[in-house]
């Protein structure tokens, strides 16, 4: 079984936690912008027919960008977004390449996600 998904716009990189006070207690949370990218990730692989895959999966994500981003954080926030739609939890990532290619216009934006489960990653590396 392998997915391909194509997410529109502009990725959002994982945000640092931040810390909150509601009077004198202290809470962590993740920064709004973070939470809606990686809602939208879920929604469109949801929408693209992805169901969890059990086991091992190997993830190829190629990000369209322009500007500069960390790819770590980036995929991060995609992994993240996945997460219950096409795989239980992201420790079910096994492999996982990041390609960063700049692009000139906005309407460019975009991130190709390829998820491969385990049995096709072996028939890759044997054939």
């Amino acid at each position: 079984m392998a997915y391909r998904i194509i997410i529109p716009g502009r990725p959002v990189p994982k945000g640092r936690p931040r810390l909150g006070m509601r009077g004198k207690k202290a809470f962590v949370y993740t920064p709004t912008a973070t939470k809606e990218y990686e809602k939208l990730v879920g929604w469109v692989a949801k929408c693209s027919g992805c169901k969890p895959i059990d086991g091992a999966v190997a993830v190829t994500l190629t990000v369209y960008t322009r500007g500069k981003m960390d790819v770590d954080n980036m995929a991060k926030s995609i992994l993240d977004g996945l997460n219950g739609v096409a795989y239980e939890d992201d420790d079910q990532v096994v492999e996982l390449l990041v390609k960063k290619h700049k692009v000139k216009a906005t309407r460019d934006e975009r991130v190709e996600i390829e998820i491969r489960e385990e049995s096709e990653i072996n028939e890759k590396h044997i054939s």
